[in-house]
């Protein structure tokens, strides 16, 4: 999933979240942030809660990122840290360019009746 947001102290970013597993709900999840001067910074979950608890959403993870970003925590790979609070502004998500659907295949009806069954009738 991508992401951009934009503060008045680091302009506008870039957010990729990785994540392993089928639809992105398995761990270990990445983070990378790009910022406006064109660094790279990485956040890396692991959860480490045992228990009944509910795991943090992707959305969520994204956002806390994004707070530890803009508390100076850029250029380096850190490990996301789920007691900061959220980022509180937009996300805007991005959806990459996919080039539109083929028509469907529809098979020629037949519009005309067999050959052999009109000569057979104009006979």
């Amino acid at each position: 999933m991508n992401f951009s947001f934009s503060t008045p102290t680091s302009g506008a970013c870039l957010v990729k979240l990785w994540a392993s597993g089928r639809y992105g709900f398995s761990l270990p999840k990445k983070v990378e942030i790009t910022g406006q001067d064109g660094v790279i910074s990485t956040y890396l979950y692991h959860s480490r809660k045992v228990g009944l608890t509910s795991e943090l959403t992707n959305r969520t993870l994204v956002r806390i990122a994004i707070a530890q970003f803009l508390q100076g925590a850029a250029g380096e790979v850190h490990q996301i840290d789920d007691t900061v609070a959220p980022f509180p502004g937009t996300l805007t998500q991005i959806r990459p360019f996919a080039p539109p659907p083929p028509p469907p295949r529809v098979r020629p009806s037949r519009v005309m009746p067999r050959a052999g069954s009109v000569a057979k009738e104009a006979a």
